[in-house]
């Protein structure tokens, strides 16, 4: 392994409003880890790309921290990897920022359906066996080629319980750092997760890693839901973890970065001084001495990898996923491989709540005002078994915008009885497209638009929208706007 990491400190994960934070306590934080494709703008037509603006992209780079760049998108664990098409613009953004070395998730997240691929929408370990390590090592190559940047893969949380004909958790990823001739992004966070869920002891895994080949540690809170912990960057990290940490990072000769995470969803109930104080925590990890650059942590012994003869292969367990978490049209015909014996059917729950619940997440923060007025007009329960129907008919988007536009659709041919809930849609609908696009967008909508929409942010049900309509234009440039436009204006 001929890249060795420069020692760059402790860092954060930054997320789109965190970055005053970043700006204050440069001292603090030293690592700004970005996710590009959180920062990114699909457009509405089909076969857009997402990319990224130019002026955010400075924006961060100017940043005083030095800069990470973790994919979250195109995981490399799969049959299905994307190798082209969110390519250039993570690249872009890479060398925009200045990355000292990019990393990437070992999951998979795009399955082959009876409709050609589809996303399960949340990212899924794959079956941990020789072949798919083999299939993992190549499809990092490949990444590590066509980005032209050093890469580390992240190693996963697993809510599935390992099958007599698996890898151990630790032997599976030092085989795949070892074929691939890669680093590892060490997610601590991930290993006690799995640990408290019965799957391996953390320390086990750990044994089994060649610790040399870490370049950086994620650590981060949990939450104990459905009777699992889940990796949620939910706030603090446990003491425990913390503890974890501590008697490893002595044996870590090639960490460059040890990374704090917190989901922007629970960082309002976190806080500032939360975060800061976590900080601190981090900042005495990184202090703890470590070897010296010259002095490599002793590597363990060589990974005896089982005889996946008797196996299913990759391909095999992705069908399985699909067929369990797509939507019936999509899902693959066909039997399941008899191999997989039906021991996972809890975790496959789990896993399908979480996908429903990521979904809702996006429809909720893109539709704010038309998810309150359904709210209002029909009740939750109603709601929820309303969007349980969408989830069911049409496979998740990786992008908010798209996961939104199509919920509108599918509202436009099931209507809520809700009058004037098709003014409230088309109204957030054009904002997504106004963004998404960077154009003007024109729309008709009731003249009480305002009023409706003020009635709903104070928690009440807008009134019949009256008979007269208005034409509006919305916009980005130079500055957002919404404004009436006449007749003759369209």
């Amino acid at each position: 392994m001929a890249f060795r990491p420069a020692p760059l400190g402790p860092g954060a994960v930054l997320f789109r409003g965190h970055e005053a934070a970043f700006r204050r306590y440069p001292d603090l934080i030293t690592v700004a880890e970005i996710e590009p494709q959180t920062f990114w703008t699909k457009g509405t037509s089909a076969g857009a790309a997402a990319r990224g603006a130019s002026p955010e992209l400075e924006s961060i780079a100017a940043l005083p921290q030095r800069k990470l760049v973790h994919g979250v998108g195109a995981p490399l664990g799969g049959t299905v990897c994307d190798q082209d098409r969110h390519i250039d613009e993570f690249r872009r953004w890479s060398r925009g920022l200045g990355a000292a070395w990019t990393s990437e998730h070992l999951s998979l997240i795009d399955l082959s359906g009876a409709r050609g691929v589809r996303s399960c929408g949340f990212l899924m370990p794959p079956l941990q066996t020789e072949p798919s390590a083999e299939l993992a090592a190549r499809n990092i190559a490949r990444r590590r080629e066509v980005l032209a940047a050093p890469l580390a893969f992240e190693t996963g949380v697993n809510y599935f319980p390992r099958r007599s004909f698996e890898m151990p958790d630790g032997d599976f990823f030092a085989a795949v750092a070892e074929l691939s001739d890669c680093g590892i992004l060490l997610d601590l966070n991930n290993l006690w997760v799995n640990e408290k869920n019965g799957r391996a002891l953390a320390k086990d895994v750990l044994k089994a890693l060649p610790l040399d080949r870490v370049w950086e540690v994620h650590l981060a809170g949990a939450v104990f839901e459905q009777g699992y912990w889940l990796d949620a960057h939910s706030g603090g990290c446990a003491p425990d973890l913390f503890g974890l940490a501590e008697d490893l990072i002595p044996q870590l000769s090639s960490l460059g970065a040890v990374v704090f995470e917190v989901a922007p969803a629970w960082y309002p109930h976190f806080g500032e001084a939360a975060f800061l104080r976590e900080m601190e925590r981090i900042n005495r990890l990184w202090e703890i001495p470590r070897p010296g650059a010259r002095t490599p942590a002793p590597k363990p012994a060589v990974v005896q990898v089982r005889d996946s003869s008797s196996a299913p292969a990759p391909a095999a367990w992705e069908q399985r996923l699909a067929r369990r978490l797509l939507p019936v049209a999509d899902r693959p015909h066909g039997e399941d491989d008899p191999r997989f014996d039906g021991s996972d059917e809890r975790a496959f729950a789990l896993y399908a709540d979480l996908i429903a619940s990521f979904r809702r997440g996006a429809i909720v923060d893109v539709l704010p005002n038309t998810v309150r007025f359904l709210l209002l007009a029909t009740g939750e329960a109603c709601l929820r078994e309303r969007l349980d129907r969408f989830f069911s008919t049409l496979a998740p988007s990786l992008h908010p915008s798209d996961e939104a536009l199509a919920f509108r659709r599918f509202l436009e041919v099931e209507p809520a009885p809700a009058p004037g809930l098709r003014d409230v849609l088309t109204f957030e609908a054009a904002l997504i497209e106004a963004a998404s696009d960077d154009r003007i967008v024109r729309i008709e909508v009731s003249s009480a638009i305002d009023g409706m929409l003020a009635e709903i942010a104070a928690g009440r049900l807008p009134t019949s929208a009256p008979e007269r309509r208005t034409r509006l234009e919305i916009g980005l440039s130079p500055t957002p706007f919404v404004r009436e436009v006449a007749a003759d204006e369209v």
